[in-house]
Order: structure tokens, then sequence, then C-alpha cells
């Protein structure tokens, strides 16, 4: 049997439109699952710039808050008149200039320490500038009463303006009458050897006046907590440099 010219052609048409229809179908798939992607990859891009931008808003945050910690650490404030003047740590933004020319005005160029009771830490500066810092101990507060006596101590770190009025090296401590009367002890008379203790009050001492000095401890691990019965304590390195570097008669600011 054979065909005729014709129905080849149609034959020949018909099986090219089922090709064609084939990659069409086929083209029509791809580009379906391309648009898909090409949604999906939006979406991503979406939330990924959603999420950059919320990490360049908590990195900002993050850098705000720190520049605000560094600068409230650098900030001094006002030396207080009087022993009993209640200090803040906190200054409003518009009294920040105002705080910064009372302090110049105060200390000047000057080499001085101050020491922070609530935060037990002992910084050494020259002007505005910090030289280095060091954790400390100051008095833990509270009172002792002598049950014979009446008399009573209150272990507080007296706050005001200082100077170093001395300074020791290997320094013997003479045990006051409330070191006896904390021990559940006798009281001693004021030149009974039973006073004198070496290694106590570590290699150096600075002496403040009224009794309080800067000094050394046995248990540096209590360092940076109100501990003491009223003096400065430091770490053995932090006084050592402390004696080195600061001459007497530098002024010593505690609040």
């Amino acid at each position: 049997m054979r065909l005729d010219s014709s129905k080849i052609w149609t034959l020949l048409a018909i099986l090219w439109l089922l090709a064609f229809g084939y990659e069409t179908v086929l083209i029509a798939r791809q580009i379906a699952a391309w648009w898909s992607t090409h949604e999906r990859v939006e979406r991503v891009t979406r939330l990924l710039q959603e999420n950059a931008g919320e990490v360049i808003r908590l990195t900002r945050g993050i850098r705000d808050q720190s520049d605000e910690i560094t600068f409230l650490q650098k900030l001094i404030d006002v030396i207080p008149q009087e022993k009993g003047f209640v200090r803040t740590q906190r200054a409003i933004a518009d009294e920040v200039n105002t705080l910064r020319v009372k302090i110049g005005r105060r200390i000047h160029d000057d080499l001085h320490i101050l020491v922070d009771t609530r935060a037990n830490k002992l910084y050494v500066k020259k002007g505005l500038g910090l030289l280095w810092q060091a954790d400390c101990s100051v008095g833990r507060g509270g009172f002792l009463k002598d049950k014979v006596t009446g008399r009573r101590w209150e272990f507080v770190t007296p706050r005001g303006q200082f100077e170093i009025l001395g300074k020791i090296e290997k320094p013997i401590w003479t045990k006051p009458d409330w070191a006896f009367v904390e021990n559940g002890e006798i009281i001693p008379p004021p030149d009974d050897l039973k006073r004198q203790v070496e290694g106590e009050l570590g290699a150096y001492v600075l002496n403040l006046g009224d009794g309080y000095l800067i000094h050394g401890t046995k248990n540096e691990a209590l360092l940076g907590r109100s501990v003491s019965h009223g003096c400065v304590r430091l770490g053995a390195e932090d006084l050592k440099r402390l004696y080195e570097t600061v001459p007497r008669g530098v002024r010593v600011y505690i609040y």
C-alpha cells in the first residue's frame, strides 16, 4: 500500500506538532520551576534584607550602649564639699559639660586617686585621663560594740577628700582595740607586744590619716567586695605599683 504525498505531509505535520507540543510543555514546566525558584529567592532576599536591617539596628544599639558605658566610666562626679555629701554616678546629658568644667577646676592636670566605694574600684588618674585601675575592697559597714565598755566602732570607709600623708614599706600592724573585741579577746595595754602583727597589711602602706590606710590583703579573692574594717585594700601587685608611682601629697577622693 502506498501513501500519497498529501498524507505523508499531513503525518509529518502531526508528528512535528506533537514534538513541538512536547517541547512547549517542557519549556513551560522549566519556566514555572524557574519562576517558583525566583519567587523563593526573592522571599529569601527580602528576609535577609530584613534580618540585615535588624542586625544593623542591634549593632548600632550595642555600639551606642557601649559608648554610653565608656562615657559613664570616664565621667567623674563633682567632688563633695563634705563627707556626708551624697553623689550620683549618673549625670543628665545637659549637665555633662558643667561637671567636666567643675572637675577640671579642682584637679587641673594633677595626679590623683579615686576610690569608688560602691563599685570597689580604685582609679589612678592624671587630670581627666585614666592611667590605670584596680579592684579594691572598702569598709563592709555595720557596727561592733564592746559589751564591757559600751564603746562602738563603725566599719565604713569615709567619703571625702584626703591625701597620701605617708608611705611605709614592710609595715607592722598595731592592732586596735576593736580587733580584740571582735575576736572575743581581752584588750591588752597599749604597749603590749600582742598588738604588733607583721605581714597583716601586706608589703606596703599608704597613710590617709585618722587611722585609714591603703594596704594589702591576705585574701585577694575578696577584692571587689566591701569586706574591710574601713581601710582600702589592694592586691599585692596593684599595691606595689601604687606605692612606687604615687608620691606623698597626692590627693585621694573617696566617694
